[in-house]
């Protein structure tokens, strides 16, 4: 699913970007580097055999010459795998891929992500993607960094996508999921169960590979 123009309000708005605004350090021409953030709180633990046939499919559609970070949120930032291109490290971070417990730390797993392994690498072009449930997060979201994120995101012509499982309801991280994936023309798809989250997981690695 892709949106051009999203209107998102929460507990303070997000921001809506129209057109990439000022310069931009990276060139169509450079190598991508992905950062794939995987919810692995409590919320996710009964899907775990779902996530891992989700991260298998992403990987193995994956372009060889793309890096790869594998990222996980239960309870707070974990790296599971550095940026590498070797699939074999891919395929072993996935393989041992399980829950962690406790809440999802998406959006500030996000930011913290972004600051550590996307924006110091000036010679490769940025994108997440995000993979993830909706569940009440906890403290005070940091909305205002989120907002400055996404304005320098986007000046960096970075793009996400975004799948996410949810229920009926609607929670902040399905709404900063959509925000960021709107804003950088990316997919966003929502599920109410995990059973064709690897068809979802090969048609975004599917996107990966013709923007490469």
């Amino acid at each position: 699913m892709r949106r051009r123009r999203l209107m998102v309000t929460v507990l303070a708005a997000l921001t809506l970007l129209v057109s990439p605004a000022g310069t931009t350090t990276t060139r169509a021409a450079d190598p991508l580097r992905v950062v794939l953030i995987v919810d692995s709180s409590t919320n996710m633990s009964s899907m775990l055999t779902e996530f891992r046939n989700g991260l298998h499919a992403f990987v193995d559609n994956l372009p060889d010459d793309v890096e790869l970070a594998l990222i996980s949120t239960g309870g707070q930032i974990r790296i599971r795998l550095a940026p590498t291109s070797d699939k074999a490290k891919m395929e072993q971070a996935v393989s041992r891929f399980a829950s962690d417990g406790g809440a999802n730390s998406l959006l500030d797993t996000l930011l913290e992500s972004d600051r550590r392994f996307l924006k110091p690498a000036t010679d490769r072009r940025p994108l997440f993607v995000l993979l993830t449930t909706d569940q009440p997060m906890l403290g005070e979201p940091p909305l205002y960094a989120y907002n400055n994120f996404v304005k320098d995101f986007v000046r960096r012509r970075g793009r996400a996508h975004g799948i996410v499982i949810r229920g009926t309801n609607t929670g902040l991280i399905s709404q900063i999921v959509e925000n960021l994936t709107g804003n950088t023309d990316g997919i966003y798809h929502t599920l109410v169960v995990g059973n064709s989250l690897a068809d979802h997981m090969k048609q975004v690695a599917g996107e990966v590979a013709a923007q490469q």
